[in-house]
C-alpha cells in the first residue's frame, strides 16, 4: 500500500480528514492510538502531521493513520468534563488570535486573560482583536505586552491585521457571537463561512461546531467553536502570575518565590497595584482566575 504524509485539517466523530498534495483523505482514528493510560481525550488534533497509508482510491479516498509526528506546539486545556485529562484543540500553530467584542468587552476580558495565560504558557504568540468597533470604542488597559487590533469585520476595517498571517498557522478563539466567522470572511474573501442569525447588535453569531483548518492571508487558520471556559491543565496556582509579562519586575520584590499575590505579606505585585503602576481591573480578574483554578483543582481531586 502507498504511504503518504499529510496534515489533519478536520476532525468529526472518530474520523479525520487529511490533506496530502491536492487530495483529501478520510481516515478513521484507530483504536491503537487510544490504548494504554489516557492522558488526552483525543489522540489526534487538527494541525497534526501524520503518516498514513492509502486503502481505497475512490471519489472519497480513504486511508489508515500509521504515526503522528511530534508536535511543534499545541493549544490545550483541561477537559471540562474530565479535568485530569488534556484536551488538545490544535497542533503545530504559531499564533493565538483572541477575539472579543467591543460592545461586551468588560464581560469578556476574563476570557481574554485566560486565553492569554494559555498562549504564553504554551509557547504561542498572542494577538488580541477587539471586533465590532463600530458599536463601541472601549479603552483596552493593561495589555501593553500584547498586540491589540481594533477591527470592524462588517465594514472591512481590519487595522493591518491581515499582514500577520503569511507563512503562519493561527487559531482564532474567543466567546461565541463576537464575529469570528465574519472576521475570517473579511480577512480571506471567498471563505464564505456560515454566519448565524443576527443578534440585537447587528452581527451574526458564530456557528462553528468543530475545529477546521482553512487558508488565511498567505497562511492557515484553525477556526474553533466559541470558548465558554478554558480550564488550565498541569498549571500550579503560583505559576499563573508568571504569564503576566508586565508583572515581571514587581514580582521580583515579593518576599516569597511562590507568592500568589493574594494574601502574602511584602508582595511586590500588590504594592504596584496600590501605587497605580499595574492595572487594577486586570489584577482583580487575576484573583478571579486564581480562585476558579483552585476550585477546579479541588473538584478534580488534586
Amino acid at each position: 500500500m502507498q504511504t503518504l504524509e499529510g496534515t489533519v485539517v478536520r476532525l468529526h466523530g472518530h474520523h479525520a480528514w487529511i490533506i496530502a498534495g491536492d487530495r483529501e483523505y478520510l481516515c478513521p482514528v484507530r483504536g491503537k492510538f487510544k490504548q494504554g493510560k489516557r492522558r488526552e481525550r483525543s489522540p489526534v488534533a487538527v494541525g497534526d502531521v501524520v503518516e498514513f497509508e492509502i486503502v481505497q482510491e475512490t471519489d472519497q479516498p480513504e486511508g489508515h493513520i500509521l504515526t503522528i509526528r511530534e508536535r511543534r506546539t499545541e493549544l490545550y486545556r483541561a477537559h471540562p468534563r474530565f479535568p485530569r485529562q488534556r484536551q488538545v484543540i490544535a497542533a503545530n500553530i504559531d499564533l493565538l488570535v483572541i477575539v472579543c467584542g467591543a460592545d461586551q468587552l468588560d464581560e469578556q476580558l476574563l476570557t481574554v486573560d485566560r486565553l492569554l495565560i494559555s498562549a504564553l504558557s504554551q509557547g504561542l504568540t498572542p494577538i488580541i482583536v477587539v471586533n465590532k468597533c463600530d458599536l463601541a470604542q472601549p479603552e483596552v488597559a493593561g495589555y501593553a505586552h500584547a498586540e491589540v487590533f481594533k477591527t470592524c469585520a462588517t465594514s472591512g476595517e481590519l487595522a493591518g491585521l491581515k499582514g500577520r498571517f503569511a507563512g503562519r498557522t493561527a487559531v482564532f478563539a474567543g466567546p461565541s457571537g463576537v464575529g469570528k466567522s465574519s472576521l475570517l470572511n473579511a480577512l480571506e474573501p471567498g471563505l464564505a463561512l456560515k454566519v448565524g442569525e443576527v443578534d440585537r447588535q447587528g452581527e451574526g453569531k458564530h456557528t462553528t461546531t468543530h475545529a477546521t483548518m482553512l487558508p488565511l492571508a498567505g497562511g492557515h487558520v484553525i477556526d474553533t467553536p466559541g470558548v465558554r471556559d478554558f480550564p488550565f491543565w498541569n498549571l500550579e496556582p503560583h505559576e499563573i502570575s508568571l504569564y503576566y509579562p508586565d508583572w515581571e519586575q514587581p514580582r521580583q520584590q515579593c518576599k516569597f518565590a511562590t507568592c500568589t499575590h493574594r494574601h502574602e505579606p511584602q508582595c511586590g505585585v500588590k504594592a504596584a497595584v496600590e501605587a497605580g503602576t499595574l492595572d487594577q481591573g486586570r489584577y482583580q480578574r487575576y484573583l478571579t482566575i486564581l480562585r476558579e483554578h483552585w476550585n477546579q483543582q479541588e473538584a478534580a481531586g488534586y
